[in-house]
């Protein structure tokens, strides 16, 4: 496992707070008319939870069925309007995001100022990265009430984890636990307060009944992704089978999965936190 942390960087050097409001300083030259308004076709066809479609010239408002002309299903009640600018459910305004930063009450940027868009249509950004989306990035909140969508510490509206926008924000990787070695991480025993843990779908570890890291294929997700095996919108921080971090040391757990886990990894028995909800 000597490749499972390896990091999918862009090299570019610019420090995280820097880079983001550049990127949304210079969000509005691409005239934005490339990164709205897709055609609703999910190439594969396996997509775990159905993405959204950001359809510019939507003339359908009325949106309580929860349906318009593409295949998206936005979440019941939720009017167009209110899918794209908010507000969000009270669960999620000061809810924290998976790389634990809280939203609050500051201003929000819209999301035809930050270039938002589903994964595919993201890929034609340049500043878009291979295997970068919501689901990996520091500021997203996972779903919290069962409707397949999240939040963003940073960002209006409700949020799907196969979006993508110029504000996404690297997760941190974890310091290796003093004492430990990295190639020791996949094998080593997690500390106790994970041992029996539950993980955020509420599911109970057994540290008898566990996988090996090797045979689930767990790595980094925007590598995941980027290699095809995985989806994007999926990661470790959005699985009903993972435990956070409970000690600080940026590290989490496995319902299912034996070793030290990170919020932004993944691997192949992922499961929508949506499934336990």
């Amino acid at each position: 496992m000597a490749s499972r942390r390896s990091r999918a960087d862009d090299g570019s050097g610019y420090h995280l707070w820097s880079r983001r409001h550049y990127l949304v300083a210079t969000a509005g030259i691409g005239a934005l008319s490339g990164c709205l308004g897709g055609d609703g076709d999910d190439a594969d066809g396996t997509t775990v939870v159905e993405t959204t479609t950001m359809a510019a010239d939507d003339t359908d408002d009325d949106a309580d069925d929860g349906e318009d002309d593409d295949d998206e299903e936005l979440p019941e009640g939720v009017s167009r309007e209110e899918f794209e600018s908010g507000p969000v459910p009270d669960v999620y305004l000061s809810a924290t995001s998976i790389g634990g930063e809280q939203r609050g009450s500051e201003e929000l940027f819209p999301k035809a100022d930050v270039q938002f868009s589903e994964y595919e249509e993201a890929q034609e950004n340049n500043a878009h990265q291979p295997g970068r989306c919501c689901a990996n990035c520091h500021e997203y909140i996972y779903d919290r009430n069962g409707d397949a969508f999240g939040a963003c510490v940073t960002v209006e509206g409700y949020i799907d984890g196969a979006d993508w926008c110029t504000v996404w924000e690297e997760l941190p990787e974890p310091s290796v636990p003093e004492g430990l070695t990295e190639d020791e991480l996949p094998t080593a025993q997690v500390p106790e307060q994970y041992r029996t843990a539950s993980s955020q779908g509420g599911g109970e570890r057994d540290p008898t009944d566990l996988q090996t890291q090797e045979d689930v294929r767990l790595m980094e997700s925007v590598d995941a992704i980027a290699d095809g095996l995985g989806q994007p919108g999926q990661s470790c921080g959005n699985c009903a089978e993972f435990i956070p971090d409970e000690n600080g040391d940026g590290w989490g757990a496995c319902a299912k999965v034996e070793g030290y886990v990170a919020a932004e990894d993944w691997c192949a028995i992922w499961v929508h936190i949506t499934d336990a909800l």
